[in-house]
């Protein structure tokens, strides 16, 4: 990284780290300066993160999302983006904002222990469909962690509900908040599934093949099921919905493993960089 990018990087993981800080103090105490002061350091957070990938952007000359460390920042700036933008329509948003923060602090310490340095790309990623690829990769992870921000949030329990919504005008109450981590997950296995599909468009393009059966094919693929069949459990079978909310945290993990960790484990025609 350039000594501009590291600044934007740290003071992005220091921002954050405040935020949590603060906004897991808010869930249980009701301090709404502080929630306020929580929600600025986050979107200010939010704004360096977006400094950090254009200035990377205009240095690699490439979109940046390309490298693990990469992908693994583009994912946190959809999340922070995401939940930026649905603040400004529906107020209640903010409740989810330690999950976010917290969410987005375990990628960032993940991150940090990965090679930073932008490369070239190689001759087989330039091709427009990657970057189609990349970005829906990293919006559905984004999507994903949202949909885990509100399971954990509706695990606090109804009682703890109940006292949040005077704090938060709006917020659903206890037992409609598995429609709103419903919503978040059709939204994310949509963005899942254009994943998938435009990387077997950019595979036939760059390998020759649509599908080769590789272990991050694979696991995309398993994430994606696993999503679509705890979406017709909780709608057709009506699954409790506190198993729904559990299982919906542990899938998350399901596409780490997918995006970011296979490489760990398997041999992978899947390079970053």
């Amino acid at each position: 990284m350039t000594n501009v990018e590291s600044i934007l990087y740290w003071l992005t993981t220091l921002l954050l780290a405040v935020g949590f800080f603060i906004s897991l103090l808010c869930l249980f105490y009701s301090r709404p300066r502080a929630q306020t002061a929580a929600q600025i350091l986050t979107a200010v957070a939010t704004v360096s993160l977006t400094a950090f990938g254009v200035i990377r952007w205009v240095g690699s000359g490439h979109p940046p999302f390309v490298s693990l460390f990469e992908s693994m920042i583009a994912s946190i700036w959809f999340l922070l983006v995401i939940f930026q933008l649905i603040r400004l329509r529906v107020g209640h948003v903010g409740i989810v904002l330690a999950p976010v923060t917290g969410f987005s602090l375990v990628l960032l310490g993940w991150s940090s222990s990965l090679p930073k340095q932008a490369s070239p790309l190689s001759a087989a990623l330039e091709n427009v469909w990657l970057f189609i690829h990349a970005s829906f990769a990293t919006a559905g992870a984004g999507v994903f962690l949202l949909g885990a921000s509100y399971s954990v949030i509706f695990l606090l329990g109804e009682d703890r509900i109940q006292g949040l919504r005077r704090r938060f005008p709006g917020l659903p109450e206890h037992r409609r908040l598995p429609e709103t981590v419903v919503t978040y997950l059709l939204f994310g296995l949509v963005l899942w599934g254009v994943m998938i599909v435009s990387g077997s468009i950019w595979a036939h393009s760059a390998w020759g093949r649509y599908w080769a059966w590789d272990p991050v094919e694979l696991w995309s693929l398993l994430s994606w099921l696993i999503y679509a069949l705890l979406y017709h459990a909780r709608v057709s079978l009506k699954l409790s919905p506190r198993v729904f909310c559990i299982l919906n945290i542990v899938a998350v993990a399901t596409v780490a493993f997918a995006l970011w960790g296979v490489h760990y484990v398997y041999e992978t025609i899947h390079t970053y960089g």
